[in-house]
């Protein structure tokens, strides 16, 4: 049976604004299936554009059998996030589609924060190490002391200018330990 393309859908938490309901940017984010057994190897992946108004990006995972897997998100500057603990059922041929804005339980961990009506990743882990602290927020101070502009980790908000409102972010995701939650981090 051949694959069909699957629907995965998300929100950065500061690209998001709950007034507009609509994210600041459009962005690319990478997504895997992964095996629900350790090692939890990676069966198929891709890459897609979350869109800013239906927080939408179409994936085909063009090499995955029909089977459970985990769904992996990363973005440029999010903290890297897995589905719902168990996994989901992937049907080879059959439009797959995962929501992680409906609950806190879409994410493995229940690792997602509430803005406004949706349910976020956590943005600030510029440095893509699992974790957001002192070094993203280093990075972070440096560019908005910079005045650093454009297509960078470290604009949180998605608005092109590397300030303030950016570090605030990160600094309250890093006061609150913000840390990955896998199945690969858990005891």
């Amino acid at each position: 049976m051949l694959p069909v393309v699957s629907k995965i859908t998300l929100a950065q938490q500061g690209f998001y604004d709950p007034v507009t309901n609509s994210l600041s940017m459009s962005d690319t984010i990478k997504a895997y299936l992964r095996n629900i057994n350790s090692p939890y190897n990676i069966v198929d992946s891709g890459k897609t554009v979350i869109n800013m108004g239906n927080f939408t990006g179409l994936v085909l995972f063009s090499n995955a059998a029909t089977g459970t897997y985990y769904v992996q998100i990363k973005h440029r500057n999010t903290i890297e996030t897995w589905s719902k603990s168990g996994g989901q059922i992937y049907t080879r041929g059959i439009t797959f589609s995962y929501n992680f804005t409906t609950a806190q339980t879409q994410a493995y961990g229940n690792n997602l924060v509430l803005k406004g009506t949706k349910y976020c990743i956590y943005s600030g882990d510029v440095n893509q190490d699992g974790s957001v602290d002192g070094t993203d927020l280093s990075l972070i101070d440096n560019d908005a002391t910079n005045f650093v502009t454009g297509y960078v980790a470290t604009d949180l908000d998605g608005n092109s200018f590397v300030d303030g409102s950016d570090y605030a972010i990160g600094d309250n995701n890093a006061f609150n330990f913000v840390v990955k939650s896998t199945p690969e981090s858990s005891p």
